[in-house]
């Protein structure tokens, strides 16, 4: 409106001739200004802070309310007996209770009291913080409490039940719940204002204002004159607020093909803050709310889009076992000591992707990687890894996949990625923002942490190789980016599968060039198992059997695809017992989490032979056996002896390690070699043997200006430079196939590489 017509608008007066009257006054006497005053305790309320939990309540002692502060006054009076909850207060500005607790207590008096803590969670639990902080000012420690936290708070701890997040609904606004689920995301601390000081312009008066939930809103007029909020002043209040965003663990029981895993936001406030890390498994306990949000909203604003998010008020880690959801009731605990009783290694064994025929001693690996052996501090602070890492290496269609997919299902907390699709960050940790907050969010082995790790088409990822370094020795991921510096643990056990370059292992050469890995990423891995597919008439029928046997849903014939006499292969062919696998998964978690074993003399007698002898046989090979693989035979020690449930381990688990290991040498060996475990005698790999031989028929060749050799000079060469293989033949044929030297007659070959061309 112009200003002209407002002025035309205006009431000018009566009019000449009396035509014209002045306006009424009303009868209502107009209220007179009142300054602003600070908010205080009510008179009447005999509970102090009354106000600064309930500021828009009167108190009225005939109330449900004042009944209930009553019952919770005498309850936590009893409590606070204790000095150490006292303290406790003092440092966080909180008391953490037991739900169980307070309903034992106040079961007689409040019967209902279950149904008002879930349904009306907010004014219970600030009745309960009014009576504690009530009981506190009685005390003569309570004044200094007050001091450095004017607003205390109750947190409940093990409330139940846990309420799924695909159940997590509209239904459940202003609900008190409990989630379980795995931190994925996590961002800054930042200050939250709780009360803001506002000052009236009119009569300078000053109060604090509080904001609910965090969102700004001005109070009411007080002498129709503006408010003016003062950020620093002396009656604001702020509290440390960080958010975190939480996954859903899904079982195999659980898992719905298809679908993303359900996330929801989490909200810490006050000494919540710092709880939570990316990739470890909690529960959060709190009050459901809603804020605006969506992409909707952000097109059409009429719309009202809302997100759930849970205001916290208790954070716990999960158990020793990685899986807070997995719980061993005590009739799990007689079937676990029956198999104990029995043989537990062949049990274990047999049970393990029992579809995939064979691979006894390729599956005993595995179990031991997913036992782990004992972590120990040490007195210098370093740490000392306690899981093992496996590489399965063959030819395609042996099953490797299905076996990598059995072991992450059957681990206490498994998480299975392909290679082909992963990337570094998506493996280790990702630094990433959030508008103008920084946000952590974790990757595959962080998420695995007191796990395992499966990743399957290992040769797939050349790129993300390096990533692996830290986490497969120091178990911990180190992150460096956008001034950020922090460490994650990785405490996982890494499972690979890879197929060699070319589709099928080439026995000429070492694991290293079939695969194309590095030594030091190799010389990680405890065991290195090489899976050939080689025709054999006998061992095709029995598995042509065993395949159709179990697609006719019947059970096949029980072969071993090793032909070996190692007694422990024997042991496990024995066994035919398959546990289900909830209880081999329970059995695996129980042994973790319960058995802490040590070495015993005679143990140690034998992984010390048994390393001094590989460290005279590989005295000569390009990658020496290195105190890992020492380490390495304790590790997997340790884990035998978890897996009976003995907390020493004795010789014969030492013996059982020592074939496990040996047979992945031979394997390594006899397959190429020189991929950094010992021989066998004093031949060497066709590999090694290929390089020693080139460089001296090099020399012969600089010396004699001749580079055409006979069959007769190539031996007298590997004679005097002390070149030993089991095959001359296949040694030639290597070294023809890769172009060093070219056949030029009868057992006549010219050497390539030589500068006399």
């Amino acid at each position: 409106m112009s200003t002209t017509k407002r002025w035309n608008n205006r009431w000018r007066g009566p009019k000449r001739g009396g035509g014209g009257k002045w306006p009424r006054r009303s009868s209502v006497p107009a209220s007179p200004r009142t300054p602003c005053q600070q908010p205080q305790d009510s008179g009447d309320s005999p509970y102090h802070g009354w106000m600064e939990y309930f500021p828009d309540d009167i108190f009225n002692s005939e109330s449900p309310l004042a009944g209930r502060l009553r019952v919770f006054t005498e309850v936590f009076r009893e409590i606070l007996i204790d000095f150490a909850l006292i303290e406790q207060i003092s440092s966080k500005g909180s008391l953490t209770v037991s739900t169980d607790k307070i309903i034992d207590a106040v079961t007689e008096t409040i019967p209902d009291f279950s149904d008002q803590l879930k349904n009306t969670p907010d004014i219970t639990i600030r009745t309960m913080s009014l009576a504690v902080y009530h009981c506190l000012i009685q005390l003569e420690v309570g004044s200094q409490v007050m001091e450095n936290f004017p607003l205390l708070i109750v947190r409940l701890s093990d409330f139940s039940p846990i309420t799924p997040l695909k159940e997590l609904r509209a239904n459940l606004y202003g609900k008190f719940v409990t989630v379980h689920g795995t931190v994925v995301r996590v961002s800054d601390i930042r200050p939250l204002v709780t009360h803001l000081q506002f000052s009236c312009a009119s009569c300078s008066q000053t109060f604090a204002h509080p904001l609910k939930d965090g969102k700004y809103s001005t109070p009411g007029v007080c002498c129709g004159g503006p408010m003016t909020p003062t950020h620093a002043g002396p009656l604001t209040r702020t509290t440390d607020i960080q958010k975190v965003r939480l996954q859903e663990v899904v079982t195999e029981e659980q898992n719905e093909p298809g679908r993303i895993p359900r996330t929801v936001e989490c909200e810490l406030t006050g000494d919540l803050v710092g709880a939570c890390i990316p990739g470890e498994n909690v529960q959060i306990t709190g009050i459901v709310k809603v804020h605006q949000g969506g992409e909707e909203q952000k097109v059409r604003k009429d719309k009202c889009v809302f997100l759930l998010y849970i205001h916290a008020n208790f954070v716990g880690s999960s158990s020793a076992t990685g899986d807070s959801a997995l719980v061993i009731s005590m009739d799990d605990m007689d079937s676990i000591t029956d198999v104990a009783d029995r043989y537990p290694f062949g049990a274990l064994v047999s049970s393990l992707c029992p579809t995939i025929f064979g691979h006894s001693l390729v599956k005993a690996g595995l179990i031991l990687a997913l036992v782990g052996g004992t972590e120990r501090p040490t007195t210098s602070g370093i740490h000392k890894r306690s899981d093992s890492h496996v590489l399965v290496v063959g030819d395609p269609g042996l099953g490797k996949s299905q076996l990598l997919q059995a072991v992450s299902n059957i681990a206490p907390r498994g998480v299975y990625v392909c290679g082909n699709s992963a990337t570094s960050a998506g493996l280790t940790v990702s630094l990433s923002r959030d508008g103008s907050d920084t946000v952590l969010e974790a990757g595959a082995l962080v998420l695995a942490d007191k796990g395992c790790c499966c990743i399957d088409e290992f040769d797939k990822m050349a790129g993300q190789h390096s990533a692996l370094l830290e986490a497969m020795e120091q178990q911990s991921i180190s992150i460096a980016k956008a001034g950020m510096v922090c460490s994650l643990p990785a405490r996982t056990s890494i499972i690979a599968a890879a197929n060699p370059i070319g589709g099928h292992y080439n026995p000429r050469k070492t694991v290293s060039e079939n695969l194309k890995l590095s030594g030091p990423l190799l010389s990680r891995f405890d065991l290195i198992f090489i899976l050939l597919d080689r025709p054999d008439t006998g061992l095709d029928k029995f598995l042509s059997d065993n395949i159709l046997a179990m697609h006719a849903g019947e059970s096949g014939s029980q072969i071993d695809l090793f032909e070996s006499d190692l007694p422990l292969e024997q042991k496990l062919l024995s066994c035919k017992e398959v546990l289900e696998p909830l209880l081999l998964k329970k059995y695996l978690a129980h042994c973790r989490a319960t058995v802490h074993p040590t070495l015993s003399d005679e143990a140690r007698a034998i992984l010390k032979e048994f390393y001094l002898q590989l460290r005279a046989e590989d005295s000569n090979e390009d990658t020496p056996v290195t105190t890992r693989q020492l380490e390495s035979l304790i590790r997997l020690t340790e884990s035998r002896a978890r897996v009976g449930l003995r907390d020493v381990a004795s010789g014969a688990d030492a013996i059982d390690v020592v074939e496990i290991f040996q047979h992945c040498l031979r394997d390594v060996r006899s397959e190429g070699g020189g991929a950094g475990r010992a021989g066998e005698g004093k031949c060497m790999g066709v590999g090694k043997a290929s390089k020693l031989l080139i460089a001296a028929l090099n020399k012969h060749s600089e010396r004699t200006t001749n580079s055409i050799f006979s069959l007769p000079e190539i031996r007298e060469v590997m004679a005097r430079s002390r070149i030993e293989v089991k095959s001359f033949d296949s040694l030639l044929i290597a070294l023809n196939e890769q172009g060093f030297l070219l056949k030029k007659g009868p057992n006549l070959f010219q050497l390539q590489t030589s500068n006399c061309l």
